[in-house]
């Protein structure tokens, strides 16, 4: 199973076949600490038996997110290094909804522990420098949607949401956001389970369980300026949801990688609106086509290393850049194996 992702940082590595195993440099693969994130490179063995150096401010207690969530960006004037969350902080617990909305509206940074039912009573908004985790049995979140609208900084792990709409909004210019190993459940409508528009920025999407939604993750709205909207979309698992996996509209680089698509009515990816869209070593079983591009304002799209089982061929267009961050890729064959043991909560 997969491993908690505050307490333990280093998870059995997931061994790759060579293959398909090969990184952006198209080194061979040797696999990950923690399902989903990448080790510190300073926190290596040291055979003289020395402690290992101390974890740089710039690290999650759970490591560091594969993608463009750990990307740096500078931004009127300051540096922002890549997605920390509430590193640095507090831990606090909330088992009710005023308390919830309290501690995710607070200016310091904080990690949040969910414990029990919480109803989200409509949009709760998340500030910056925030890690909002689902602790022990019971912790979910029902009635709303998690708002990230403008803010930075944001870590969302370990989340149970049962949504009859959108489960996580990401938009306003926000920047450097992490949903992680999380089970999204919708009630069957077209609503995206989680979208990610309005000039939002540095996102990953890593090791999460949508089903029961027509729209899976919409990236991009009807109008978007360029420049923005760059997110990583990894070791997930789209179970019957029907599109939108993502969908990306005028996205400067959308990367789709090592992801589990299972019975998917009406596609896998697509990009329209001039989006770059990188789609690679993932798994399409049922999917009816696995990659497409809209007919009147197509986007790009390149794929390579997937694997389809009973899904129509891609639909592929112009060119699309390398991601400038270090990934692995998981053998493609082994993806429904190892997606399906670690995807979603624990």
């Amino acid at each position: 199973m997969r491993s908690h992702p505050i307490a333990a940082a280093t998870a059995a590595a997931l061994l790759c076949a060579v293959l398909t195993s090969c990184s952006a440099e198209g080194e061979e693969s040797g696999g990950e600490p923690r399902a989903g994130a990448v080790a510190d490179p300073n926190t290596e063995a040291d055979e003289s038996g020395a402690p290992p150096e101390e974890t740089p401010e710039e690290t999650t207690p759970f490591g560091t997110p594969v993608g463009w969530a750990s990307e740096p960006l500078e931004r009127d004037g300051q540096e922002y290094p890549g997605v920390t969350g509430g590193t640095g902080g507090e831990t606090v617990t909330a088992s009710d909804t005023e308390e919830l909305a309290g501690h995710l509206a607070s200016e310091e940074p904080l990690t949040v522990e969910i414990s029990g039912r919480i109803d989200l009573d409509g949009a709760m908004e998340v500030g910056s420098d925030k890690t909002l985790v689902g602790v022990g049995e019971g912790a979910e979140l029902t009635g709303g949607t998690l708002v990230v609208d403008g803010s930075s900084d944001v870590v969302l792990t370990n989340l149970l949401v049962e949504t009859d709409g959108t489960a996580v909004s990401v938009r306003g210019d926000a920047h450097h956001v992490w949903v992680d190993g999380s089970t999204f459940v919708g009630d069957g409508g077209d609503e995206p389970l989680v979208s990610v528009t309005d000039g939002a920025d540095r996102v990953t999407l890593s090791w999460n369980h949508f089903s029961d939604a027509v729209s899976a993750v919409a990236v991009g709205g009807d109008e978007e300026e360029p420049g923005a909207l760059r997110v990583t979309v990894h070791h997930n698992h789209f179970d019957g949801t029907e599109s939108r996996h993502p969908g990306a509209r005028f996205a400067e680089h959308v990367h789709v990688f090592n992801n589990y698509f299972s019975a998917n009515a009406e596609y896998g990816v697509r990009s329209a609106d001039d989006s770059n869209v990188l789609v690679e070593g993932n798994y399409f079983d049922g999917t009816r086509v696995s990659v497409a591009t809209a007919e009147e304002r197509p986007g790009n799209v390149v794929t390579r290393d997937n694997l389809l089982v009973d899904s129509e061929q891609p639909e592929l267009r112009g060119e699309v850049p390398d991601p400038p961050y270090a990934y692995e890729l998981d053998d493609t064959a082994h993806v429904p194996d190892v997606v399906t043991a670690e995807a979603g909560v624990n």
